[in-house]
């Protein structure tokens, strides 16, 4: 992993299309689906007709083959290949040419029919081991499928060729093909072909069941029923042929026959409820968004949640870059990417036999990249809201420095400069005053108290800007001195522990400033508390409450929107509760 990618092949995951789309249009698909069911249905209306054929046994037959069709819709529907949905189609058609050939009369038909009628248990084969990818991914399979083609075509022609007589019904019509007709040859044969295809199923279920009972926890979840369906038709198919051997009683012969005409569906059921279930298992990967949405830190979890969707203990993520490396034997391993399978977001690791689900592979996929996408977002969107933070904070904070530099250089500056032209024009009075210039002498006084008033408000403007009284003495004084200044009567109780920060402490001071400007001006209060305390929690409380008429709402005036935004920015909170009529409070939580 010297790159940073697992070795080995990597099979990507992209979003695929709705299975069973892209192929033949619903409607036709409808009417071969009718057609065939229609020809199953007069199959059996024929057959029963004719002696020695299963008595009564019409409505499990005809039940077996509809429903085998049904599950061919289900499975063209689900399936990711419309070859099985083809291949069960084809089955139920054979399977009816068993009953055909009893109730057709027409000598050149029905020896066609009962050859074509040993036909269809090579396709319950196929569906067997093509499952649940509809295609033989074994060399073994294949070699198997083809073996059993090619024995059950030459069995039919012989047949065909050796048969005088119908098997069960000797008013049928001497057969036209039999040139090769001696004595009891079919006889034989029909016997010997027996004994090979039941040794041939047995074969095909012990594979079936030995591969079952091998495979992983993943590869059973994906093979479920169809094992147990398969062997329960061998059983079934047993019964029967042994039944028509007789020696049976009346009763379990008649139960037999309607379990075999019934048995027609096991396969194909299986088929198709396997297919339902592993769409179901995809709704599982719902949990990985979960998931994702509650782990912050690291993945670990969300292996843990890879592991139980894809019912695989011993799948894990590995991601780019990591030098992690598995000792795991890579017999019956896959790997497979998610997202660009040149710059992949991620690998899951897994058993190869969830290649055979791929619909699960690729819920799992679009869940992965949905979650690594909204950590991704949620990290920018963290790291932009505390760079939006620290931006306030800045501004915040260059703010109060600007209105301290600003208060220093009004107070050391500007206001030294005016005393000292208030002083000397004092003494130029006074000389005006001893010289006899009264007129002179009053006219500067008058100069000097309009001095002295422009003195006092540029006082109190370097006061509104940066007290001197809080740099100095801290909130309790401070505070103390807004309540006296405001026009209502207010009660003040500042209890500190110690002194906060600065940025704090400034902060506090324009809030309960703000805060009694309004009282002043909208709220006709008669009385007004502030009270500044150490909360519980850590940091600090401010309270200033009226008994005004209340109504006072942040969203219609920018004042306490402005409030709010600066407690905001230092990392507060703010409420306010002003229902009408009843005074307002507002509440106000800093940080220490």
């Amino acid at each position: 992993m010297a790159d940073g990618r697992p070795h080995g092949r990597a099979t990507s995951l992209p979003i695929p299309a709705p299975a069973g789309r892209g192929r033949l249009p619903w409607p036709l698909r409808l009417g071969i689906l009718l057609a065939a069911a229609l020809v199953c249905a007069l199959s059996v209306v024929f057959g029963v007709v004719q002696p020695g054929v299963a008595d009564g046994n019409s409505l499990p037959w005809l039940v077996g083959h509809l429903a085998a069709l049904v599950a061919a819709g289900l499975i063209w529907w689900l399936a990711p290949t419309a070859t099985p949905g083809w291949v069960i189609v084809g089955y139920a058609l054979a399977e009816t040419a068993y009953m055909w050939a009893y109730g057709v009369d027409a000598g050149w038909l029905w020896p066609l029919l009962m050859s074509i009628s040993v036909l269809p248990g090579v396709a319950l084969v196929w569906l067997a081991l093509a499952f649940p990818a509809g295609r033989l991914r074994r060399g073994f399979d294949r070699r198997l499928v083809i073996t059993a083609s090619v024995y059950l075509v030459t069995y039919a022609i012989v047949t065909l060729l050796v048969t005088p007589n119908h098997v069960l019904d000797a008013s049928h019509e001497r057969s036209r093909y039999a040139v090769l007709a001696t004595g009891d040859v079919a006889d034989v044969l029909g016997r010997v072909h027996a004994g090979v295809m039941g040794a041939f199923a047995v074969v095909v279920a012990g594979v079936v069941l030995l591969r079952w009972a091998r495979s992983s926890g993943a590869a059973r979840q994906v093979a479920f029923i169809m094992p147990v369906a398969f062997v329960l038709w061998l059983v079934i198919g047993v019964a029967w042929s042994l039944v028509r051997l007789g020696g049976w009683p009346e009763h379990l012969s008649l139960v037999v026959e309607d379990l075999n005409a019934f048995s027609v569906v096991l396969v194909p059921a299986a088929y198709a409820t396997g297919l339902i279930r592993m769409r179901a298992i995809r709704s599982r990967a719902v949990d990985l968004v979960q998931t994702g949405r509650l782990s912050e830190t690291g993945h670990d979890r969300w292996d843990g949640a890879v592991k139980t969707v894809l019912g695989d203990r011993t799948a894990r993520l590995v991601w780019p870059g990591s030098q992690r490396t598995t000792d795991r034997d890579p017999r019956g391993r896959a790997m497979s990417s998610v997202g660009d399978a040149d710059a992949p977001l991620v690998y899951i690791e897994h058993d190869a036999a969830l290649l055979d689900n791929p619909q699960l592979l690729r819920s799992v996929s679009a869940s992965l990249r949905i979650m690594i996408d909204n950590e991704r977002l949620t990290a920018e969107l963290r790291h932009s809201l505390r760079e939006v933070s620290r931006s306030r904070l800045r501004i915040v904070q260059a703010a109060d420095e600007a209105r301290r530099r600003a208060e220093r250089d009004l107070h050391d500056g500007s206001q030294q400069q005016l005393f000292s032209v208030a002083l000397r024009l004092r003494m130029a009075s006074d000389a005006a005053r001893a010289d006899g210039q009264l007129a002179l002498a009053d006219g500067l006084e008058t100069t000097i108290d309009q001095l002295a008033s422009a003195i006092k408000e540029l006082r109190e403007l370097a006061r509104g800007l940066h007290p001197a009284l809080l740099a100095e003495g801290g909130l309790v004084p401070a505070i103390a001195e807004l309540g006296r200044r405001c026009t209502v009567v207010t009660k003040v109780a500042v209890e500190l522990r110690e002194r906060p920060g600065q940025l704090i402490e400034a902060t506090v001071y324009y809030v309960v400033s703000e805060c009694l400007a309004n009282v002043t001006k909208y709220s006709g209060a008669s009385s007004c508390e502030v009270v500044v305390s150490d909360d519980p929690d850590g940091g600090l409380r401010v309270v200033v409450a009226d008994d005004g008429v209340g109504g006072a709402d942040p969203a219609r005036g920018s004042g306490l929107r402005g409030l709010a935004d600066r407690v905001d920015a230092v990392g507060g909170t703010m409420r306010v509760e002003s229902p009408v009529g009843a005074g307002t409070v507002v509440s106000i939580h800093l940080p220490g």
